[in-house]
């Protein structure tokens, strides 16, 4: 099996996939699952583009808030933003409890069969899915990013399903 490292070069040499199609399967999850809060994130170019979904989420009356980073933490905030950490987009308000949030949408290199995800490797998701966990978590990913098996660490958290630009699945199904 290949190592994290590994699987991070591999995932990344091959981005970015056009992420057409993104927005109708996110809207099609938030239908299923029926949220009234979601939390989302600011993609960067090399992520699958969220940003219609967000603006539709705003659009159609959801609660939206997207994550910045504090001190060594991830928390998630709603509102106006400003480039933070990273050189991404993040809310300037105060944070809120994720355990409030219905859906939570978060950018991954990969998911596996049993629902683990591969992140860039600073641990920042696992850090706050086990503090506090929404009602629902799903991995965004390109439809090669569904894999058999990664290898897994004790703090590594799992997610309920994954969507990508042509399908959605929870995990098991």
């Amino acid at each position: 099996m290949e190592t994290k490292s590994e699987t991070r070069l591999r995932i990344v040499s091959a981005r970015p996939h056009s992420s057409l199609g993104l927005t109708e399967q996110l809207i099609e999850l938030v239908l299923t699952t029926k949220p009234k809060t979601i939390a989302s994130y600011s993609p960067l170019s090399t992520e699958p583009d969220v940003s219609g979904f967000n603006n539709w989420a705003i659009q159609n009356g959801y609660q939206l808030a997207l994550p910045k980073i504090v001190d060594q933490d991830l928390v998630f905030a709603q509102g106006e933003l400003a480039k933070g950490s990273f050189s991404i987009q993040e809310p300037i308000a105060f944070s809120q409890d994720l355990r409030t949030f219905d859906l939570m949408l978060l950018p991954a290199l990969a998911v596996d069969h049993q629902g683990f995800r591969l992140g860039k490797g600073k641990g920042f998701y696992d850090r706050v899915l086990f503090r506090a966990r929404p009602t629902h978590v799903f991995a965004v990913i390109f439809d090669t990013e569904y894999l058999p098996a990664l290898e897994t660490e004790p703090h590594d958290q799992k997610v309920d399903g994954f969507v990508t630009p042509i399908r959605q699945a929870r995990i098991g199904d």
